[in-house]
This record gives C-alpha cells, sequence and structure tokens, in this order.
C-alpha cells in the first residue's frame, strides 16, 4: 500500500510540476512578445 501512495504522490508531484512549468514558460513568452511588440498609443482616441 505505501509503495503505491509513493507512487501516486510521484505522479502528483510531476504532473502538477509540469502545469506550472508551461504556465511559467507562457507567462515568460508574453513578456518577451511584449518587450519585442510594445502596445502603441492612438493618438486623439479620447
Amino acid at each position: 500500500m505505501t509503495e503505491n501512495l509513493k507512487s501516486a504522490f510521484e505522479l502528483l508531484v510531476f504532473g502538477w510540476g509540469g502545469v506550472f512549468l508551461v504556465l511559467f514558460i507562457l507567462y515568460l513568452f508574453s513578456k518577451l512578445l511584449l518587450k519585442i511588440f510594445p502596445v502603441k498609443k492612438e493618438k486623439g482616441s479620447d
């Protein structure tokens, strides 16, 4: 039983770690895109 539980926790850590790693990579990619292509403000849009 404890071996199965250890294996389950290992899978859980790798699963959630992968999810947060992908989210972090997407965050960094979006920051990079904003630095490369900054938002341009329109004149007279008020």
